[in-house]
């Protein structure tokens, strides 16, 4: 800058020599030295170089300027974000290309419209509230807010706001910088969503560990309950009412066995094997235990058709689908009552209708239709009803998982399901099963019927009512049988002599020495002991672990007597 400065002064200098020099006359000239005629000349020749040079200096810098110009337009056009500048009552001064294509708007209709405008109803607080602090502390604000395109679509944006202030720090307007943080919100909601399932799925797994530690206890007070009915109906008489109630009791000991294989089967403890099973019955049992838990002001109406087919299934799961479908109906009724009605027929599947359920082949199948009166499910959420954890009940009504385990279920029945709803006139679910060939149950044998033997047996359980029920049982089939609380009493007595057991049968779950520790033991002192193992639940032993240690039977608790007398028959006669 200075040595333009003096360049300038030069020149002036140098011109005013100069012009004094041309206005002397003629007669003044040739006065003037040659010399100094011929100097002044150099001097103005070399300064002529000089503002050439200087010229093309300052074209040169008025071209990088104009370069520096675009790059700016072309990086502020094309930034990743959209970038505002708002005048101070609001109007939109300026936008880049990117924020007026985020807008869906040409960015020269852009000028002059409110920003407020893009902004949607439940956002406008948030702006509005920013821009108050940003007027105040003049510092950077960011927000999150909702803003309409054009065509009225929305979408998640954050807001980076901050002033330009004018020579006397007043605010001359606001530049904005948007970016579209659909993607990054879609992220979280699903990260939330995830979370979510996550603690639901350790709520599960703290469910199937609370299930797999009172399995055992829980099978073991079944199996006395159990155990102790069937010694009773030995005794009674069939023409006693006493023997039917007795009846009741063991098909309930049953029932909670079912119940306590269902829990391990969810928490994924054991498998579930499906079987030819009456379905009618069930659905009808289903409803009645429903009963007592309905309000009174909500009619139970069945429609159970006549020798309906059996279905290929599990009867606990059958029996969760149908408590999960009534307590849904309820919660839809629970308020002005109304009608909960179940149909059950038989329904033939053809190619058309096949063709609308890809999951399902023609042929013979069973209708279960469960329909309510409430208040139906809104449209907009109908679709997800069958979503792991959705649910539209109030906290403390319900976890979200009902239909979705519904769901489950009938899928893996090879069974399809449909939801038809309408606000305010009720709700109904159609199931569909495959049907297969109706079976003639069996009659129940008698107790005589039941194979006998006369071999010893010794029986170890650390429950001592589990010992005295067994060797109850199995002395009334002919056995000699010796009973041991304590496993390592047990091993001390066989090892004592080793031939003076045909069988032992032991729990596995004792305290001081589980089942499979006492069989390796007893199998090192005699190698062809028979061994039965009884267990309600253990993840240290299963079928296939107790074939490959040895063990001839492996059975579940609670111990029927049929099952009982025929598994060791059928370990003893293997000899």
């Amino acid at each position: 800058m200075e040595k333009d400065k003096n360049s300038r002064d030069e020149s002036s200098s140098l011109r005013n020599r100069a012009e004094a020099f041309i206005n002397k006359t003629s007669s003044g000239v040739k006065k003037v030295p040659p010399q100094d005629v011929k100097n002044l000349v150099e001097e103005l020749q070399i300064h002529q170089v000089e503002l050439e040079m200087q010229n093309e200096e300052l074209r040169r810098t008025q071209r990088e300027l104009q370069e520096s110009r675009d790059r700016f337009s072309d990086l502020y056009d094309l930034a990743p974000v959209g970038y505002f500048t708002i005048g101070y009552k609001g109007l939109i001064q300026e936008a880049n290309l990117t924020g007026a294509a985020m807008l869906g708007v040409e960015r020269g209709n852009l000028i002059n419209q409110a920003f407020t405008h893009f902004i949607t109803e439940g956002s406008q607080d948030i702006f509005y509230l920013d821009r108050q602090k940003l007027t105040e502390t003049r510092s950077k604000q960011v927000s999150e807010l909702r803003l309409k395109k054009k065509d009225g679509s929305e979408f998640h944006a954050q807001l980076e706001c901050v002033v330009v202030e004018d020579d006397e720090d007043n605010i001359e307007c606001f530049r904005a910088a948007v970016s579209d943080i659909d993607d990054r919100k879609q992220a979280e909601e699903e990260r939330a969503k995830l979370e979510e399932q996550l603690k639901q799925s350790q709520k599960m797994e703290s469910i199937g560990t609370l299930a797999g530690g009172i399995a055992h206890d829980f099978n073991n007070i079944l199996g006395i309950i159990l155990g102790n009915a069937e010694l009773a109906m030995d005794d009674v008489q069939e023409w006693n009412p006493a023997r039917q109630n007795l009846d009741e009791v063991k098909k309930a000991c049953m029932r909670a066995k079912d119940v306590v294989r269902q829990i391990l089967s969810f928490s994924r403890k054991s498998e579930i094997e499906q079987k030819s099973i009456n379905i009618a019955s069930l659905v009808a049992e289903s409803l009645k235990l429903s009963r007592a838990s309905i309000p009174t002001s909500i009619e139970i109406r069945q429609n159970i058709a006549n020798d309906v087919d059996d279905i290929l299934g599990d009867p606990t799961q059958i029996h969760q689908v149908m408590i999960n479908f009534c307590t849904n109906a309820a919660h839809a009724m629970e308020n002005d009552g109304g009608i909960l009605e179940v149909t059950l027929e038989n329904m033939k599947v053809d190619e058309d209708t096949a063709s609308q359920y890809p999951e399902l082949n023609p042929g013979p199948h069973v209708h279960l239709g469960v329909s309510d009166t409430g208040d139906g499910i809104k449209p907009e959420v109908i679709g997800r009803v069958f979503d792991p954890y959705f649910t539209t009940k109030e906290v403390g009504k319900g976890t979200g998982m009902g239909l979705a385990v519904v769901h489950g279920i009938i899928k893996s029945h090879h069974g399809s399901i449909l939801v038809e709803s309408e606000t305010g006139k009720g709700t109904t679910f159609k199931i569909l099963f495959p049907a297969v060939e109706k079976q003639i149950p069996e009659k129940p044998k008698k107790l005589e019927e039941l194979p006998a033997g006369q071999e010893r047996i010794l029986f170890v359980d650390d429950e001592g009512a589990m010992v005295n029920l067994n060797q109850k049982r199995l002395e009334r089939l002919g056995y000699k049988v010796t009973g041991e609380t304590d496993p390592s009493e047990a091993l001390e007595l066989f090892r004592s002599d080793p031939i003076q057991f045909d069988l032992v049968i032991t729990d596995m779950t004792m305290p001081r020495m589980t089942g499979d520790r006492l069989v390796q033991e007893i199998l090192k002192i005699r190698s062809d002991t028979p061994v039965i193992i009884c267990t309600g639940y253990s993840n240290r032993i299963s079928e296939a672990r107790a074939q490959e240690l040895g063990i001839r039977k492996y059975i579940e608790k609670p111990i029927e007597m049929e099952n009982l007398a025929r598994s060791v028959r059928e370990v003893l006669d293997e000899k």
